[in-house]
């Protein structure tokens, strides 16, 4: 098969195809056929040797396709050859096969088509999980949102606006923000105007940017107030890690102590969904939700780029520069 192999960490030019072996299912692991893939800025994150638990290269990232199954392991008694599906592989999907646990494969849908289903699966889930189990939204509460138009950050918003929650999408650009506003948002400013927008309060905040946005955010939090930090984009340049700004940018959120949350009634927590495996049951659950309110259109999954298999890196490179809304997607023939 061919696969975009990462020989050395680094900016997207590093990525080459090459042809490699056909994976084989282990026990437990079903095989995929990828129609679709879905890009996140964790793949970037792993291409450049920053993402949690990445292999060492030569490596093959991408952590979500959509395709259909051709083959099960032992002990794998579904779904079914041939069934399309939504898969979250973590590592191994940027290729023409990828085998993964049984456990991170869901079926999609009949009207669900394949750009769609690989856009929805980490984006909707990190969203879900965000908003209403670390961040326990309610109904009448007003979430900060950065990133408001990017893959997450625009079903965030969706989903938020529909729970009855007032949002706040911060974004870079007028553009983005008009976006954010289409789908929900009662309000938006850009990342200049953030600090004073939020200041007269907020309950949540989900922040993919940290750097300079979370004192803000954190000071504005109001009694009971929830900052779901799930991200450090901040610390990340068009191309690379720059080590030397993601310290200032760390120096820049300051200090938490402990002790200091518990008068204001504040917490703040993180999260990265790939490190909780034992949550996948409840992520099928979960995605099967998700998959039921876009068949009936109270969810649309924002798909911003399509790229063709062959322009890979330079759907990396569009994801990392920032200029890209919704999802960014690349298709296989």
């Amino acid at each position: 098969m061919k696969a975009w192999v990462v020989a050395r960490y680094g900016p997207p030019e590093v990525l080459e195809l090459r042809e490699v072996e056909d994976p084989v299912p282990a026990a437990g692991e079903v095989l995929v056929r990828v129609r679709a893939i879905g890009l996140n800025f964790a793949d970037c994150a792993a291409r450049m040797g920053v993402y949690p638990n990445v292999p060492r290269p030569p490596l093959i990232p991408g952590m979500e396709v959509a395709g259909e199954v051709v083959a099960l392991g032992a002990g794998v008694t579904g779904p079914p050859l041939g069934t399309r599906v939504a898969a979250v592989p973590i590592f191994g999907g940027h290729a023409e096969l990828v085998r993964t646990p049984a456990t991170h494969v869901r079926p999609l849908p009949a009207g669900l088509g394949d750009v769609e289903g690989a856009s929805l699966a980490v984006t909707g889930l990190t969203a879900d999980h965000a908003l209403f189990t670390v961040g326990r939204l309610r109904a009448g509460e007003r979430v900060a949102i950065t990133a408001a138009a990017g893959g997450v950050g625009s079903v965030a918003v969706q989903l938020a606006a529909r729970a009855g929650a007032r949002v706040l999408a911060v974004a870079s650009t007028a553009p983005k923000r008009e976006l954010a506003a289409s789908l929900g948002a009662q309000e938006a400013c850009s990342y200049d105007a953030y600090a004073t927008a939020v200041r007269s309060g907020v309950d949540v905040v989900l922040d993919s940017v940290g750097g300079r946005l979370f004192r803000p955010g954190w000071r504005a939090l109001r009694g009971d107030g929830r900052y779901v930090l799930f991200g450090f984009a901040a610390a990340v340049s068009a191309r690379r890690v720059r080590w030397l700004r993601a310290l200032v940018e760390l120096l820049r959120m300051g200090v938490i102590v402990p002790s200091l949350t518990v008068s204001p009634c504040r917490t703040l927590a993180g999260f990265n969904l790939s490190l909780v495996p034992q949550l996948a049951a409840e992520l099928q659950q979960r995605f099967a939700r998700l998959e039921a309110m876009v068949t009936a259109g109270d969810l649309k999954p924002v798909v911003g780029a399509v790229f063709s298999f062959a322009e890979l890196p330079r759907a990396h490179a569009h994801l990392q520069g920032r200029g890209s809304v919704g999802k960014v997607v690349i298709v296989l023939n």
